[in-house]
């Protein structure tokens, strides 16, 4: 992946790239019939497309949670965890987490066209795999066709300022590597559907019997398993040689402690693609919030739009994908995927 290091005002950048380096096709109409279950390895023979690496560690999840909370690491009466990000003055910044969609960009290499049939993901190996309420919620896939090619914005920067935002997050007290806040500009995202009607694996389908108490988050039971999403019959998703094209997984709809992990690279090495996200309502940098006050409070109005997708589905699946997001970025991300066509 060619990579061209790129500098440019942060605070006129924040407003201008979602709208100059990301764009969207108005989605086409959604189709139900998405299913969803957990497998072994697809069979070879249909298998297009795929990264087969992961860390043994790390909760990078797809969350649509209900309970808002403040990334501030200071005091607060209400819920708050870990660090906010931080502007040039080494001053942190609260703001209010963010609800995520994951996927991956990838590559299609066969000589001829084929029919997109179905995308495999693994669940991760953190210590917050499966969240309390994610049992059998309703989730979706979209998929886009991806043009254009990706280059790196370094986000103010460079090899002699630390990233702004990015793990270990501790900007104050632990060195934060400056290429942890990069995120990719200059993809365009056309939506070619999104499917609906799945709905997430129930406990017993993760080996657990009825009589289980509330299953840990951590259980061993949980980590690794394949996820695999079989689209319809009827969705005619073309796959062309040589193009390239993405796919996001999301949460329908918000729910108290709602959430699940991807199984990645964070410093990845498939050469055709990278991981994606929709971040909050895709706007950045995230609205500064005041966590001395009340998530709903007028002065956190602002801050609490930025951290949330908007309550219109429609609305929400067309917010662009791309790498950028807090208190993390996908960038140098690969997730584990398998892409299955015939």
């Amino acid at each position: 992946m060619n990579i061209i290091c790129m500098k440019f005002n942060r605070v006129t950048l924040s407003f201008l790239l979602p709208f100059l380096f990301s764009c969207f096709s108005l989605c086409q109409a959604q189709r139900s019939g998405l299913r969803v279950s957990i497998v072994a390895r697809p069979a070879e023979k249909n298998i297009v497309a795929g990264h087969y690496g992961f860390d043994k560690g790390g909760n990078t999840s797809i969350a649509f949670d209900a309970e808002n909370s403040f990334k501030w690491s200071g005091h607060s009466p209400y819920k708050a965890e870990s660090w906010g990000y931080f502007n040039q003055d080494n001053q942190e910044i609260p703001y209010i987490k963010r609800d995520r969609d994951l996927g991956q960009t990838f590559t299609y290499g066969e000589k001829n066209s084929k029919k997109l049939r179905a995308i495999t993901v693994a669940t991760g190996y953190g210590t917050n795999v499966v969240r309390s309420n994610m049992y059998e919620k309703n989730i979706s896939v979209q998929v886009f066709e991806v043009a254009g090619n990706p280059h790196i914005h370094n986000n103010g920067s460079d090899s002699t300022v630390e990233a702004f935002n990015g793990f270990p997050h501790n900007r104050v007290s632990d060195s934060i590597s400056h290429i942890r806040d990069d995120y990719f500009i200059g993809e365009v995202y056309t939506s070619l559907g999104v499917f609906t009607g799945a709905s997430f694996p129930a406990e017993k389908e993760f080996g657990f019997s009825g009589k289980d108490s509330e299953v840990p988050p951590d259980h061993p039971n949980l980590k690794g398993k394949y996820l695999r999403f079989v689209l319809p019959e009827n969705s005619n998703i073309g796959l062309k040689p040589k193009k390239k094209y993405a796919f996001l997984i999301m949460i329908d709809s918000a729910g108290t402690d709602c959430g699940f992990t991807l199984a990645n690279n964070y410093i990845g090495n498939y050469p055709g693609g990278h991981a994606i996200r929709r971040d909050g309502n895709g706007r950045f940098l995230p609205v500064r919030a005041n966590p001395q006050k009340d998530f709903t409070d007028a002065e956190n109005e602002k801050a609490l739009s930025s951290a949330h997708f908007p309550t219109n589905f429609t609305e929400r699946i067309n917010i662009p994908a791309g790498t950028n997001g807090y208190p993390d970025v996908d960038t140098w991300r690969d997730l584990f995927f398998i892409i299955e066509a015939n």
